[in-house]
């Protein structure tokens, strides 16, 4: 063995770089696949905990981590997917700040009020995460999108499209909203199960939010452009489908290959463009104002680049398919399985004088906000936030975060877990909210984020939460089909989407039973 040592020491360095590669690439082809994914990961974790030291100021011990497994660390599956079960275990496991990992990059999770504020005092200078640390196939869908770049290009890109989505103009949209409203309901009547007194809250209430938004966006559409944004949607939702599962589609040289990810991706960005294109150049022969003119010009006043229009654009409307699904429809099941908030808010919005519903809708200190928030309390949409970094050090718990650490927020730690929200923590009491001041509530609870770089759609989301709700207690009956029966959510969805049917009877003419 000595003299085989000594042989191969002799050899030239490109002799035994040779000899090296044969020797792995026959290791590999002998090994189990999960054999060799435990001797990757294992030697990438070594690797990247070297690369990224995190010590204790005090006594130089290392953040606690969960261990990498390749390909993904953690990344989306146990982020997403996984979350709600993997926040309680570790934080059990890890303590109250510890780190992840997103591919080959390390995230920081953040679990206490004390903590997020130190991290998120100067949020406005964060920078975040390229791709949100998913990968080159999220890059190339919503990589350049307002909502993942930061610096100068968001703040010239925010200003562009921002318009439409501040309070000040969300106000002139209630009438609209309400006709979405009333004309969806329409529809259920005669193509669902709600003539018979049942309602599935996300596949019935889904597309009601994404048609406001495309109105928002584009204004009237024709039966033709309604009918390619409703093709390219299940499209796009299998996209994601791919960005979420990670593999191989996380590393650029993906690109080469002949996959069903590149192929859907191709097809989706080319009717994409087309889509909008023809939407654009419609509003421009019509002479009618529309969204979607404006953010055209600043593409051609370079304010921003046509990349980033398109990403915003699908950012708005199919990014956020899933989110407000899911927040709409969990504020359907609290509401049914608490039938006494029904009537309260009927009481409260009958009180309001007509003249000042549109003010009433837009309020934030009303029984019916309350609802919305504590909802979404419970059942945050997200396990975990979106990666960002701070542009300085932060010592966090004692250890010595190094300027430019990804940064998430545990949800479930804060909005449940946190003492903040007293012994009754786990359960539906919207009255908390009414209880506080705002900026009480802080770094106690997360919804759109903090600071200036919050959720850009949030006023016009909340006020389609609002207008949909008052519509429920005015005239349906809520309930649960099953009184006790589990909540089931939908494994298969990254944002948390309840997988159950609720009662939903129409009041006869006149109001209530």
């Amino acid at each position: 063995m000595a003299r085989i040592l000594l042989g191969f020491h002799c050899l030239p360095n490109f002799a035994k770089c040779a000899i090296l590669m044969v020797f792995f690439v026959l290791l590999i082809w002998k090994l189990k696949p999960s054999i060799l994914n435990k001797i990757l990961s294992r030697a990438m974790d070594s690797y990247l905990r070297w690369k990224y030291p995190i010590m204790h100021i005090q006594d130089n011990r290392p953040i606690p981590t969960c261990p990498y497994r390749f390909p993904n660390g953690q990344g989306d599956v146990a982020k997403f997917l996984e979350g709600i079960d993997n926040s309680g275990d570790w934080g059990k496991k890890y303590g109250s700040v510890y780190r992840i990992w997103s591919g080959f990059k390390p995230e920081i999770v953040l679990t206490r009020p004390e903590h997020i504020q130190v991290v998120f005092r100067d949020s406005d200078k964060h920078i975040k995460a390229t791709s949100n640390n998913s990968g080159y196939l999220m890059g190339q869908i919503l990589g350049q999108c307002v909502g993942l770049i930061s610096g100068s290009e968001w703040r010239t890109a925010r200003l562009s499209t921002e318009t439409p989505f501040l309070r000040k103009t969300v106000v002139e949209y209630v009438s609209l909203v309400q006709k979405h409203v009333s004309n969806h309901f329409t529809e259920l009547w005669n193509f669902s199960n709600l003539k018979g007194g049942l309602l599935d809250p996300v596949e019935d209430l889904k597309m009601l939010p994404f048609w406001v938004v495309s109105e928002i966006l584009y204004g009237e559409l024709d039966a033709d452009m309604v009918q390619e944004l409703k093709k390219l949607a299940p499209m796009r939702e299998e996209l994601f489908k791919y960005v979420i599962r990670g593999g191989l589609s996380r590393f650029g040289a993906s690109r080469y290959l002949p996959s069903k990810a590149n192929t859907l991706l191709s097809t989706f960005q080319t009717r994409w463009k087309s889509f909008n294109d023809t939407v654009y150049q419609r509003a421009l022969s019509s002479g009618k104002s529309a969204t979607i003119v404006g953010m055209y010009e600043s593409v051609k006043q370079g304010k921003m680049t046509r990349s980033q229009m398109l990403q915003t654009l699908d950012e708005t409307l199919y990014a956020n398919l899933d989110v407000t699904t899911g927040g709409l429809s969990w504020n359907v099941v609290f509401l049914a399985a608490y039938p006494a908030y029904q009537e309260a808010l009927l009481k409260e919005f009958e009180s309001v004088n007509p003249e000042s519903h549109s003010r009433y809708f837009l309020s934030s200190s009303t029984l019916l906000s309350a609802c919305i928030s504590e909802s979404s309390r419970l059942k945050p949409l997200a396990s975990f936030s979106v990666s960002q970094s701070a542009p300085t050090e932060r010592i966090i718990d004692g250890y010595l975060i190094p300027a430019g650490t990804s940064f998430v927020v545990d949800s479930h730690a804060l909005n449940i877990q946190n003492e903040f929200w007293g012994q009754d923590s786990e359960s539906y009491r919207p009255e908390r909210f009414l209880e506080k001041e705002t900026w009480e509530m802080r770094y106690h609870f997360w919804r759109f984020g903090f600071g200036p770089r919050q959720c850009m759609g949030k006023y016009v989301t909340d006020l389609i939460f609002r207008v949909l709700l008052v519509h429920f207690v005015e005239g349906y009956d809520l309930g649960l089909v099953e009184n006790g029966e589990e909540w089931k959510k939908n494994p298969e969805k990254w944002i948390m989407h309840p997988q159950m049917a609720v009662k939903c009877v129409k009041k006869p003419k006149g109001g209530r039973k």
